[in-house]
């Protein structure tokens, strides 16, 4: 009888501290893990849950607040563990990326535009997250299969980067392939590489109402290329007049979260893309 071979997730920082452990008693993990399999299968069945809880709006709201409250008290550990465990239980990653992350950044924004927290408050929460991404990330980093190409960044001068992360995340997990440009790519650089590059779609974030300036300058110029690409801007400036600003300039998508973006370019090119 042979055995058979699959790819099993787990947390990496549990997974890190159960082979310290393992090693230093001299354990197998295989054994280990063939151990506590049989224990589950022909123990007592109530700990066996084969289907985990449902994550709703409601567990996703809550996490939300439990994340935020974390980062503000600047435990990293907590606010890493909240999200790794909601992960763990089935949640969707653009779900936890715009309903969790972004959700309470969005908060820990207001609160430093209101003087109630400091700057440096503001990086810690944003670094963590940062952090975050690049843990979720591995599970997504697979060969594309659209044949889409997409460049994304954030904007002319715009300095917040999480929200081009999470795009560009959530198209490779869609099967595109993805130039990510990060924080603030100047018009001209931005403007020649889409001109080499061809791409299907340019997606740029923007967070901040000072760098609409710098938006108009490079839409106007991305709508004028030859091939056009398909031109995306996002974040949750874009609602009431910005959204008439942008489609004047040039925009063809314009959304204010991840999760308007992927049905709107289904639309437009096709259920592959």
């Amino acid at each position: 009888m042979s055995t058979k071979v699959r790819p099993v997730r787990f947390q990496a920082s549990l997974l890190e501290e159960l082979e310290q452990r393992l090693a230093a008693t001299g354990e197998d993990l295989s054994q280990f893990v063939n151990v506590l399999v049989d224990r589950e299968l022909h123990g007592d069945e109530r700990h066996l849950r084969a289907v985990p809880d449902p994550i709703d709006a409601g567990a996703l709201k809550d996490c939300a607040v439990a994340f935020r409250h974390a980062l503000l008290a600047r435990d990293a550990r907590q606010a890493r563990a909240l999200v790794e465990d909601l992960v763990h239980r089935g949640a969707a990653v653009i779900d936890v990326y715009e309903s969790v992350l972004a959700d309470a950044l969005r908060e820990i924004g207001e609160l430093w535009c209101l003087d109630e927290i400091s700057v440096a408050q503001e990086h810690f929460a944003t670094a963590v997250t940062a952090d975050l991404l690049a843990t979720l990330a591995p599970d997504r980093r697979l060969a594309p299969t659209s044949g889409r190409l997409a460049i994304v960044g954030g904007s002319p001068d715009e300095l917040h980067a999480l929200g081009a992360r999470m795009v560009g995340d959530v198209l490779e997990r869609a099967g595109w392939e993805v130039l990510a440009l990060g924080a603030a790519t100047p018009a001209d650089a931005l403007v020649d590489l889409v001109d080499e590059e061809r791409p299907d779609l340019v997606a740029l974030s923007t967070a901040t109402v000072g760098r609409l300036p710098g938006v108009e300058q490079v839409l106007g110029r991305l709508a004028a290329l030859d091939p056009r690409p398909v031109i995306a801007v996002g974040g949750a400036l874009y609602t009431g007049p910005v959204v008439e600003l942008a489609r004047g300039w040039g925009a063809d998508v314009i959304v204010t979260g991840l999760q308007a973006l992927l049905p709107e370019l289904q639309r437009r090119f096709g259920p592959e893309g």
